[in-house]
């Protein structure tokens, strides 16, 4: 490869780095211009709520007063978000305007042409959806929101720092630092567009809450915070004196909290305060460094092509060719999935699985799993339905001894041990229900007997897979080795435990490793069995995590329980490779 080609292709490469470091700080900015565009249109429609007089007809808004209070708001001083609200699919502001088709109104919250839609719901004790709120985002966009941050001339300054690299010669630290300084830019704008997405809730709320104050129903004299509280979302509202009416961060016992001051009356002012979300932005400062980074590894990659011969480059690329598919396959269906479940752990599920508007929360699922008590049994159970595997392996190295010999009828009992292995989950699960509960005890519904039967089981299954690993362990021992133990004396016991058992180890280790992870994993046996019964005593965490992600849609919280499952497993794991097998051992197994 020439020179000026290469460099060309190192420059492209650079450049195609800078663009996706580019895009995803502007995804992620949209995002947070969207979050905030549901929550202003939540407080907007709550505030409809709270001042709009009930229709004595009927559980509906006077649609008079709605229509008024709606053209009210539109024209607030200092309100700078386009609000429509329809009663049912109808818009009420412009009436010129088209319908809201009615498959909408069925799954709200929703993000539909860049505009927040959320439910209105009725006066005071009707939860029925009489309309909507559609809210449009306060942002900068095109060009003007392209050119206007820090991510853009980030990016050009890394393209031509790379270019210099490339084509001129220059020290490749010059790119290494643009690098760094892109990521830190476009964490910037990250965290900019986050601010900006508090920053706007606050003013709007701030607006609403002074609005309602003048509009609430009924003679009154002074306004109580309890009845702002819904426009507020469950932020802190508390009286204060007199201050700026801008956003602001301060710093309460501690913990940093966005803060506006919002006058209810003459000489009476109120704080609302919020957590910002910019303080759950850290995540980004990771991935937007290592993205960009990406950025002079590629450079070097390239750079050792070139170096590199043009044999030895054609074996490395055909190398890669034949990993490629398995590569694509394990970045799609594992590596893909896994970097999804961190994603769905630090933000909230409450819309659903699909949901585009997802507000980050950190780490508050990890803290509800931690203090939920029913995580903690179903992993005490898991651990004690993990037990089966050392009996198992007990069984199976037991049966391997025998049945190491050749012959077919030790070929014919090896595969009727592996049968139940082989076999299919559910149709051996379907066949132990109906074998428990035709005796005169129904061990599967006994509470004190159901997870000791679903040990006896899935030693059943598993003693036969483990027996062929052992088996195929002793073969590989060379005849040798028992013949000198034999000429020195040793007896059937002694050869066992000092041959046969530790140049077993590899295998030993594989199997307790591998049983173990499976019991934590098994989910199917359960569910067909005893479904968690009874009285949860087989509720194992991988059925934990299921009521937790499909049946209460929870997908934050399910998704930071498979994390901290995997988190025991790799700590459990590491312990286990520490206790039974030294060095050399464990880079064999």
């Amino acid at each position: 490869m020439s020179r000026a080609r290469w460099a060309a292709l190192a420059t492209a490469a650079a450049a195609v780095v800078a663009l996706a470091v580019l895009a995803l700080a502007r995804w992620e900015g949209e995002r947070y211009a969207r979050v905030g565009a549901v929550r202003i249109a939540r407080s907007t429609a709550a505030y409809f709520a709270a001042v709009t007089p009930a229709n004595p007809e009927s559980t509906d808004f006077d649609l008079r007063q709605l229509l008024a209070q709606a053209r009210a708001l539109t024209t607030l001083p200092g309100w700078a978000w386009p609000v429509e609200i329809y009663h049912g699919t109808a818009p009420l502001v412009d009436a010129a305007a088209r319908p809201l088709p009615a498959g909408d109104l069925e799954r709200l919250p929703y993000w539909k042409d860049g505009t927040a839609l959320v439910p209105l719901r009725g006066p005071k004790d009707s939860d029925a959806v009489v309309g909507v709120v559609a809210v449009r985002p306060a942002r900068r966009g095109g060009l003007g929101g392209l050119l206007f941050n820090w991510t853009f001339p980030a990016a050009l300054l890394a393209v031509a720092a790379a270019a210099g690299v490339a084509f001129r010669g220059r020290p490749r630290r010059e790119y290494v630092a643009a690098a760094l300084l892109l990521g830190l830019a476009a964490y910037a704008d990250v965290r900019g567009a986050a601010r900006r997405s508090t920053d706007h809730w606050l003013t709007a709320t701030r607006l609403l809450m002074q609005e309602a104050a003048t509009r609430l129903p009924g003679p009154r004299i002074r306004v109580r915070l309890a009845e702002l509280a819904p426009v507020g979302l469950g932020a802190d509202l508390v009286w204060a004196d007199s201050t700026t009416q801008k956003p602001r961060r301060v710093r309460i016992r501690g913990t940093v909290r966005a803060v506006v001051a919002a006058r209810l009356g003459s000489g009476r002012w109120a704080d609302v305060r919020t957590t910002p979300a910019e303080t759950f932005t850290s995540v980004w400062f990771v991935g937007l460094l290592g993205l960009a980074l990406l950025g002079p590894l590629g450079f070097a990659a390239l750079h050792w092509g070139e170096r590199t011969g043009a044999r030895s480059l054609r074996e490395t690329a055909t190398a890669w060719t034949f990993l490629a598919p398995a590569g694509l396959h394990l970045a799609v269906f594992s590596v893909g999935p896994m970097l999804f479940a961190l994603y769905l752990a630090v933000h909230g599920s409450s819309g659903g699985f699909l949901d585009p508007v997802r507000p980050y929360v950190g780490l508050e699922n990890f803290r509800t799993i931690v203090r939920d008590p029913l995580v903690w049994g179903s992993l005490g159970k898991a651990a004690v339905y993990a037990l089966y595997v050392p009996v198992s392996m007990v069984l199976a190295l037991g049966v391997a001894l025998v049945l190491n010999r050749r012959g077919r009828l030790s070929v014919v009992l090896r595969a009727a041990f592996f049968l139940p292995f082989m076999s299919s989950v559910v149709a051996v699960g379907l066949a132990w229900q109906a074998f428990s509960s035709t005796g005169p005890r129904d061990w599967l519904g006994n509470p004190r007997t159901a997870l000791l039967a679903l040990i006896v089981l899935s030693i059943w299954m598993h003693v036969g897979y483990q027996m062929m690993l052992f088996v195929a362990g002793l073969q590989r021992i060379p005849d040798a080795y028992f013949e000198a133990a034999r000429v020195d004396g040793a007896n059937a016991w002694h050869r066992f435990w000092r041959v046969t058992f530790p140049l077993l180890r590899p295998i030993t280790l594989f199997v307790l490793v591998t049983g173990v992870i499976g019991a934590f994993q098994t989910f199917t046996l359960v569910q067909v069995l005893t479904g968690g019964g009874p009285l949860g005593v087989t509720d194992l965490v991988m059925r934990r995590l299921y009521e937790t992600g499909w049946a209460s849609l929870e997908f934050g919280r399910a998704s930071a329980l498979s994390l901290l499952v995997f988190m025991c497993l790799v700590g459990l794991t590491w312990g286990q490779f520490r206790l039974l097998a030294g060095r050399r051992e464990v880079e064999h197994a």
